[in-house]
C-alpha cells in the first residue's frame, strides 16, 4: 500500500548534522480516507499477543521532519499540531484495547503533553533529564532509569560528573561523590524508580545488573545500545550474562524481588 507513504521523502530529525532515518513519512491524509485501516489491521493482530505497545518518536504523530531527495528538511505540518495529534492518535487508540506508551523525550512542542494526557497515553520520564524526584511524576508515566537512546546509568555517572555530583548530593546524603558508582548507588536508582508515582517503571537490564558489582560488564561503554545521530556501533549490544546464569544469582534476584514487593510493582491492578 505505497500510497500510504510519501515515497519521495525520508523521515528524520533536524540538527547538525541532520538525521535522515532512511524511510518514508506516513501520508496521513491518505490513511484517514479509509479510517486508518492499515493501522487497525496491524494493531488488532498485535492485540492477540500484547497488552501495551510503545510509540517511538510520538512527536511524529503531530508533525514530522520530512527530507526531500536533495536534503534540506522541514516540519510538516507546521501548524494545527494539537488537532493533528488528536486526530492521528485517536485513530490508532480506537483500533485496539492495548495501552499506548509514547516516547516524548527531547524538545517537543507544547501541544504534545496535553494531548497525551487527554487521551490517556503514557509519557516517558528519565530521571537525569528532570528534577530527579520520581515521587512527583504524573501517574500516566513510564519511569525509566535510562533507555536504548541514552547511556546506561553507570556510564552516565562516569561521563557526566556534574550530573553524578548533582544526583549524589540531592539523593544520596551528600558528602564526597564516589566514582564507580558503588553498587548501593545503583540500587538506590532502581529503588527510586520502584517507589515512583508513575504507573509503570521499565528499566534496562544494564541498570539492574549494575546493582551488583560482580555482575557488571567489564566496560560500561559497551553497554550502549544506540548512538543517536550515528550509524556505526548501533544496535549491536548483547547482554554479557546468560539468563540461565542470572536465574541462579539468588542474592541479586532476592534484592530485586524485595524492592518490587515493597512498592507493589508487579501487582495486578
Amino acid at each position: 500500500e505505497p500510497h500510504l507513504f510519501k515515497l519521495d521523502k525520508n523521515a528524520g530529525a533536524p540538527g547538525d548534522p541532520e538525521q535522515n532515518w532512511g524511510f518514508p513519512p506516513y501520508n496521513w491524509d491518505n490513511m484517514h480516507k479509509d479510517g486508518c485501516s492499515w493501522w487497525r489491521r496491524r494493531l488488532q493482530h498485535m492485540e492477540k499477543y500484547f497488552h501495551a505497545y510503545r510509540i517511538d518518536h510520538v512527536l511524529g504523530f503531530f508533525r514530522m521532519w520530512e527530507i526531500p531527495p536533495h536534503g534540506g528538511g522541514y516540519y510538516y505540518p507546521n501548524h494545527g499540531l494539537r488537532e493533528n495529534g488528536l486526530r492521528n492518535l485517536r485513530a490508532i487508540q480506537t483500533a485496539s484495547n492495548m495501552m499506548i506508551c509514547g516516547e516524548d523525550l527531547g524538545n517537543v512542542p507544547d501541544e504534545v503533553g496535553p494531548v497525551m494526557l487527554e487521551l490517556g497515553v503514557l509519557g516517558l520520564k528519565l530521571q537525569r533529564w528532570c528534577n530527579g524526584k520520581t515521587w512527583e511524576y504524573g501517574y500516566l508515566t513510564v519511569a525509566a532509569s535510562s533507555c536504548h537512546d541514552t547511556s546506561p546509568c553507570r556510564l552516565w555517572w562516569n561521563e557526566d560528573w556534574g550530573g553524578a555530583e548533582w544526583f549524589f548530593q540531592a539523593f544520596c546524603g551528600g558528602g564526597q561523590t564516589p566514582g564507580g558508582p558503588p553498587d548501593w548507588v545503583s540500587q538506590k536508582i532502581i529503588k527510586m524508580h520502584a517507589q515512583s508515582s508513575a504507573m509503570w517503571t521499565i528499566n534496562p537490564i544494564q541498570d539492574y545488573l549494575d546493582c551488583y558489582e560482580s555482575l557488571r560488564s567489564k566496560n560500561a561503554k559497551n553497554d550502549m545500545i544506540n548512538h543517536p545521530g550515528q550509524t556505526d556501533g548501533c544496535w549491536q549490544w548483547r547482554c554479557h550474562k546468560r539468563m540461565e546464569d542470572l536465574c541462579n544469582e539468588d542474592s541479586f534476584n532476592n534484592m530485586l524481588k524485595k524492592i518490587m514487593a515493597e512498592h507493589e510493582r508487579g501487582k495486578t491492578y
